[in-house]
């Protein structure tokens, strides 16, 4: 928002008119047809006279748009905003259109008629003032909506916004002016490309103040306006006597990722959404916002491994913490195939820091045990020890499930092996979700694994055997399970981009992303020794690797938010869906509610994403919520 202060109203109202007939005749080089709104008030008068005196403007490319108008008037009296425009513009220039509200037809069809005109075609400017109540248009505080699904609305006038009409001479007693209008909304005066609000006059003060410096909401309805990519204040001393530092508008607002809408960033309430789309080539320095990332497949990060012997509460809070600073706001701490006792002595070690730290609590959603009920194969087992591989037993999973207390909501198993059809039912039975993963399962065992309850298939595409024949096999009877929802590793090692580009034309919403990092991701590249005892390698690249094991994947080493980035690079996806594969579709496939947290980022050279705020919201076991914010400068 941009603000230019004058010491007259006629310095004012010429630097205004100025500036909306530059911008005309910039518009007039790119389209034939520019579309206005224009404010009906006396604190337009002198902005309105320099557009009616200037020779420059083509005004027979402009179709013009009033913004309000009085219901239960005669259609003669000078106070409809109708006749105000008609007597200061709108009689006086050769406009190619002129539609105007019909305040005496029937309220319903009206209101419908004029923002079905108005959403034609995307409106090139508004012109408008501010109320002394902050309103903008009849949008005084009570009715203000910012979110408002309506373009065009019939509202209630409150009291302050009547006596100003009288204030303005526009009547003679309180009692005389209408109380009720039909108006254009928030988000249709705000979808416009740009906006030119020319406000002067002693009375005004006090609006113009909270306008441009007081708290964001509908209690001033023209706060929004801050918001806006192209808003320009037009005013005079008298209305602003002294301009106070700026507050930042990054602070303030950011682009909803999903939607592309803007939305208010409050520390208290979190993302408050409004129906104001903010066009792609935007200049407004606001950051993206978005729903936490939820990943569930983590088996380890920053150095602290799930999967390890000596694992405690605050190796846990420390990857909660280095999750939380790359987006991740909910996940499932993922244990493989390994030592019985250490499965135990973890999954006891996790649910003890659940119950001792609110913030792990919030942030562990539910645990993932990928394994050990897998195929032995070479390939399909991956990187977990043959020889703590196990047949399918709920003797072991209840026995697991009882040590996590009763964390355990996903379980990964070859479905191939004996007495999985049976655990698959028995799991379903206790809540815990079933996937398909390192297995070599022929198209009977799929299909038997999906009628006994299995939904997903895990990392699909990797850990199956380096072999398979062309049909059938078992990525195909996966993809074309409608039943199943597909996991993906997308960090540019463990699928090619022609794999998941089939994957999610086959899919679509029921594909979504993991990470499976490993506690290699974030460290530094070198050769590590891995939780099960064998050497491993992380390149340069970030590529993760078994040393000894032919070039075979020993997990992943890139965060969540990179595989969001991967597909973006790869001009796979565009951010918006991406996003919501690492978002809402994974926390939907769990069943889980959804989350309030939120995080603000930026997006830097095309792909790049850089997380600066995540708030995370917490839920103890009393049932209390509160907000952490944490700021990341990475």
């Amino acid at each position: 928002m941009q603000v230019q202060v004058f010491q007259s109203r006629a310095e004012m109202g010429k630097a205004a008119g100025s500036w909306v007939e530059k911008k005309i005749l910039e518009l007039a080089g790119q389209k034939d047809e520019i579309r206005i709104v224009f404010a009906a008030a006396p604190s337009q008068n002198e902005f309105l006279s320099y557009l009616r005196s200037t020779s420059k403007i083509p005004w027979g490319r402009v179709v013009a748009f009033h913004m309000d108008e009085y219901l239960g008037l005669e259609p003669s009296h000078p106070a409809l905003f109708s006749n105000f425009l008609k007597a200061t513009l709108f009689d006086h220039v050769p406009l190619k259109k002129v539609h105007l509200i019909d305040g005496n037809n029937t309220v319903e069809e009206e209101c419908e008629r004029y923002a079905a005109l108005l959403q034609e075609k995307r409106i090139d400017i508004v012109c408008m003032g501010i109320g002394e109540n902050g309103h903008i248009a009849f949008n005084d505080p009570p009715v203000a909506d910012f979110n408002d699904d309506k373009w065009v609305k019939v509202v209630e006038l409150d009291e302050v916004c009547r006596q100003q009409q009288v204030n303005d001479a526009c009547f003679d007693s309180l009692s005389a002016v209408p109380t009720h209008a039909i108006t254009l909304t928030v988000p249709a005066l705000l979808n416009a490309d740009c906006i030119c609000c020319v406000v002067p006059g002693p009375q005004k003060k006090e609006a113009v103040h909270q306008t441009l410096y007081g708290p964001l909401g509908e209690h001033c309805p023209a706060s929004i306006l801050r918001g806006h990519w192209n808003c320009h204040l037009f005013t005079d001393k008298d209305a602003l006597p002294q301009v106070q530092p700026w507050t930042a508008q990054e602070d303030m607002f950011a682009r909803d990722v999903l939607s592309g809408k803007l939305c208010i960033l409050d520390d208290l309430s979190g993302i408050r959404p409004t129906a104001i789309n903010v066009p792609e080539n935007s200049k407004l320095p606001i950051p993206y916002c978005g729903p936490g990332l939820i990943d569930l497949q983590v088996n380890g990060v920053a150095g602290i491994d799930f999967n390890e012997s000596g694992l405690n509460q605050e190796n846990i809070r420390k990857a909660v913490d280095a999750l939380l600073a790359k987006g991740v706001t909910g996940f499932f701490p993922t244990l493989i195939t390994n030592d019985p006792l250490i499965l135990e002595e973890n999954l006891s070690i996790i649910n003890l820091a659940c119950q001792k730290d609110d913030l792990v609590n919030s942030c562990i959603l539910g645990i993932h045990l990928e394994g050990p009920f897998i195929s032995s194969l070479e390939g399909a087992k991956g990187a977990h020890p043959e020889k703590y591989i196990q047949k399918p037993s709920w003797e072991l999973v209840e026995k697991l499930q009882k040590e996590s207390g009763g964390r355990i909501k996903l379980i990964t198993l070859a479905p191939e092996l004996e007495g999985a059809e049976v655990l698959i039912k028995k799991c379903v039975e206790e809540n815990i979700l079933i996937a398909i993963g390192h297995s070599n399962a022929a198209s009977r065992d799929i299909a038997l694994a999906v009628k006994s309850g299995a939904s997903l298939s895990t990392h699909l595409g990797n850990a199956v055997p380096l072999m398979l024949p062309r049909h059938p096999n078992i990525l195909w009877d996966q993809l074309a399970n409608e039943a199943l929802y597909a996991s993906l590793i997308a960090d540019g090692f463990h699928l090619d981009p022609s794999f998941l580009k089939v994957v999610l034309k086959v899919k679509g919403e029921k594909a979504f992303l993991i990470s499976d990092s490993t506690k290699f991701c974030g460290m530094e590249p070198g050769i590590y020794q891995s939780p099960i005892g064998e050497e491993i390698i992380l390149e340069e690249t970030g590529r993760l690797a078994m040393k000894y094991g032919k070039g075979l994947l020993a997990g992943a080493a890139r965060s969540l938010i990179e595989g969001v980035e991967y597909l973006v690079k790869e001009e796979i996806l565009e951010l918006p869906e991406a996003w919501k594969m690492a978002s809402k579709i994974p926390l939907s496939f769990a069943g889980l509610m959804s989350k309030n947290d939120w995080i603000t980022f930026r997006v830097e050279n095309g792909t790049s994403i850089k997380v600066e705020k995540v708030n995370a919201v917490l839920n103890n076991l009393q049932d209390r919520c509160l907000a952490v914010f944490l700021q990341f400068l990475l």
